[in-house]
């Protein structure tokens, strides 16, 4: 139910505002941490969780020409640009009224002719886009979808979206609490609350583009919910199973091995531990051209945040993957993705042809997030690199990737090809229950794998077995200790255990000899 607070707080939050600012008798430059705070306790409750859900979604259901100006809206959305300088804006206005979010533009005409410099204040301008790569389920949950009339949106610059061509909704965001806007980074996912308005991009140009404006106030950055999983190890046996079955034509070895690389993540920046790069070889070419496997189905149907990408020579010398300044103004790139993203790359539409320039830099690109996690942004007398947590499988027909190294391959081994084709609705195979336990466990292990550690004992044990595995096999060296450990480590997070056990290692072992048998 909602308060009445509440609806005051919807429905006239300017008048909200200025309340605030005649309480604390027009503040200082810490008003609009006031503001902040006031809208953060109403609706980023940590008890109620859906209290932001109260306010309309800004999405592409409700595009901003859906609402009025000065409606109060969330949006859930990725921050793409942060580049844009500082702006100023009248913070008090005559008769002791508030200035800013949107209330000082109409009125500063008003004022005295000589405003007074103590009177203005800096904010900061960002851009923010709807989350690239964000799984339809996931967004369902957020903003359940109602039928509308509304025309398609048109956003007003497509080119800061990191995925050509596909609708989304591009904002200008004002924070005036400058504090709170310095934790936010690019492609950080955040949830905006602000008070919708529109305006030319620059004043300075006359043919300025009309944009959405959020005068933001307050925002809270994504933080996964971690759910409660019982018998964690009936819900993996029964995912790897379904992967196994309806994903990778029931191939259980590659089906281990794809949820290891899906329950990975970053949680820590030593080489040795960032998620592993996955390459499923010996993959069937699909029947028909631009045919996805039933396998991107079922990552997006099991992922809050996934993306394909079905690469051709074409794609790669044309399409931009890393974010590019042009003009002083950030073009997108196909990785400008979020933290957790997982990307399938599809190498079917490879033929044999000429890799331009552009193409060597998106394939140098890809490889430096599978090898390092980070990722380069061209700006015009030098490169920023960024750091990133995306995870890469890459499915390749031949015996390896033809474009990448990855620090998994995993030859695939089914019956026939066509059944990893399926048109089907993948719903059909799998109750909708299930998917969200999927889901939910999914989560939990991504959570798990960064606090996983070996105990003295277990460690001794390594040990003591590894020098008995070089004993025997002089081609054995200290990386494949080193890999052997870190895939250990997300075979525990996996069982939702936090200690690297004996049997663990054990099971570790057998994976990867198995995995080693089919590379011969």
């Amino acid at each position: 139910m909602v308060s009445p607070q509440t609806i005051d707080e919807i429905s006239n939050p300017t008048r909200v505002i200025q309340r605030l600012y005649d309480r604390d008798s027009g503040s200082d430059d810490s008003f609009p941490s006031v503001v902040t705070d006031h809208f953060s306790a109403i609706f980023f409750k940590p008890d109620d969780p859906d209290a932001v859900n109260q306010l309309p979604s800004l999405d592409l259901h409700y595009p901003p020409e859906s609402y009025a100006s000065g409606t109060l809206v969330r949006f859930s959305s990725m921050i793409q640009d942060t580049s844009s300088s500082p702006e100023l804006y009248l913070a008090k206005l005559g008769d002791r009224k508030c200035g800013g979010w949107g209330m000082s533009s109409s009125q500063v005409d008003q004022t005295s002719d000589s405003v007074e410099y103590s009177d203005l204040l800096e904010l900061t301008t960002m851009w923010a886009v709807s989350v690239p790569g964000e799984s339809p389920w996931h967004a369902e949950e957020a903003s359940p979808y109602v039928p509308t009339s509304f025309p398609p949106h048109v956003p007003p610059r497509p080119h800061k979206f990191p995925i050509p061509e596909i609708p989304h909704i591009g904002v200008q965001v004002k924070i005036y609490d400058n504090a709170s806007a310095q934790i936010l980074r690019t492609t950080d996912v955040v949830t905006f609350i602000g008070i919708l308005s529109s305006e030319p991009l620059s004043s300075e140009l006359e043919s300025s583009v009309e944009v959405p404006i959020l005068h933001v106030i307050c925002h809270k950055a994504a933080a996964p919910d971690i759910p409660h999983i019982p018998e964690p190890h009936n819900v993996r046996r029964e995912l790897v199973d379904w992967l196994s079955k309806y994903a990778l034509g029931d191939d259980d070895l590659a089906a281990e091995w794809l949820l290891l690389q899906l329950t990975s993540r970053v949680h820590s920046r030593a080489a040795s531990l960032l998620p592993p790069s996955l390459t499923i070889s010996n993959f069937p070419h699909p029947p028909q051209p631009d045919m996805l496997p039933i396998i991107s189905h079922a990552l997006s149907d099991l992922l809050p945040q996934y993306m394909v990408i079905p690469l051709s020579l074409e794609l790669l010398n044309t399409k931009a993957f890393i974010p590019e300044s042009r003009n002083e103004d950030l073009h997108s790139g196909y990785l400008q993705l979020p933290s957790g993203t997982t990307t399938l790359l599809t190498e079917s539409g490879v033929q044999k042809g000429r890799v331009v320039e552009k193409g060597l830099i998106n394939i140098r690109a890809m490889q430096e997030i599978m090898n390092s996690q980070t990722l380069e942004y061209a700006f015009p007398f030098s490169n920023f690199t960024f750091q990133t947590d995306i995870s890469v499988i890459v499915l390749a027909e031949g015996r390896k990737s033809a474009l990448f190294q990855t620090s998994l391959n995993v030859p695939l081994q089914c019956s026939t090809g066509n059944i990893l084709y399926r048109s089907n609705d993948i719903h059909d195979f799998l109750p909708s229950e299930k998917l969200k336990s999927f889901r939910a466990y999914i989560a939990s292990c991504r959570t798990v794998n960064g606090r996983v550690h070996v105990s003295e004992a277990t460690s001794k044990y390594i040990q003591e077995d590894f020098v008995d595995q070089r004993r025997k096999d002089k081609t054995v060296t200290a990386d494949d200790l080193i890999h052997l450990m870190k895939m250990a480590r997300l075979l525990a997070a996996s069982s939702l255990l936090d200690e690297v056990t004996i049997e663990i290692w054990e099971e570790t072992k057998a994976l990867e000899a198995g995995r080693k048998t089919r590379l011969v």
